[in-house]
């Protein structure tokens, strides 16, 4: 085989990007984030190892759109600074307690919640551009209008990213009128013209697993739900047990080319093989 052979199977496989699954059931149930039933906000399994695959020690988080604590909470356990967009006040009220009451002060100091409209983040968060290891923006619909790549702040958010950093995106499919709506494909296409590199699609399971058996857990919250869904087209049984995480890394021009490989190599694998040790180091 040449050398221009090699370059090609190089090439190919690097277009066929390695397939994960997290377990990310929830310690509690999960509530949906939206009547659809099929939006539902980041558990705490889930968002414990994003942030231990993409930062190390003072590194900076952002949330955008959050519905929870989990994603906060995680970067503040894992030393990070985080910063969380809200559009309730309310919410951004309830989680400010709850992280009261779970962390130290020294933590709280480093916490950011703002309370902006979706429309509105972009020019809220412009004091952070390009200085976040990790940006986390999640899935967000109601009944009747299915979220679609637009939906997503794709290109605002990849302005917040550091090179060398990442944007995670987690989504799912969603209810339309006449069938069910994938927005996976046009996040993909708009991340890449902002300049991101697709590295890891990621399947977060939402429900336990045991070798290669998963087992559902049908809650009486996720039987009401089916009942007021039924005789609507949405997402089948099989579509609900996991949401898909949507990897992306902005370029380090300065890194060279084999770093980067070894990098998106250990994100998929669930974590930075060097991040261990950077914490124990700056600790």
């Amino acid at each position: 085989m040449t050398g221009s052979d090699h370059q090609a199977v190089r090439e190919q496989a690097r277009r066929h990007l390695p397939l994960s699954v997290w377990l990310a059931v929830a310690d509690t149930e999960t509530i949906s984030a939206c009547c659809a039933g099929c939006c539902v906000p980041v558990s705490g399994p889930l968002a414990r190892q994003l942030v231990s695959a993409c930062t190390r020690l003072g590194d900076t988080v952002i949330h955008i759109g959050a519905t929870d604590h989990q994603v906060i909470s995680a970067a503040l356990s894992m030393g990070c600074r985080a910063t969380v967009t809200f559009s309730d006040s309310v919410q951004a009220g309830v989680v400010w307690m709850q992280l009261t009451r779970s962390h130290p002060e020294h933590d709280l100091q480093v916490a950011d919640l703002r309370v902006t409209r979706p429309e509105r983040v972009g020019p809220v968060l412009i004091d952070l551009a390009g200085v976040a290891a990790l940006v986390v923006i999640e899935q967000a619909c109601t009944a009747g209008q299915p979220a679609t790549a637009e939906s997503f702040d794709v290109e605002p958010a990849g302005t917040l990213v550091k090179p060398g950093g990442y944007l995670a995106v987690i989504t799912g499919l969603c209810h339309a009128e006449n069938g069910v709506v994938d927005p996976a494909p046009g996040i993909i296409a708009r991340a890449r013209q902002a300049g991101l590199i697709y590295l890891q699609h990621i399947i977060a399971l939402r429900v336990p697993a045991h070798g290669e058996r998963i087992d559902p857990v049908i809650s009486p919250c996720a039987v009401t739900v089916a009942q007021e869904l039924r005789g609507r087209v949405g997402p089948s049984d099989s579509a609900r047990v996991h949401s898909d995480l949507l990897l992306f890394t902005k370029p380090a021009s300065s890194a060279p080319e084999e770093t980067r490989d070894r990098r998106a190599r250990a994100v998929a694998a669930q974590g930075d093989p060097d991040t261990a040790v950077r914490r124990e180091e700056e600790r």
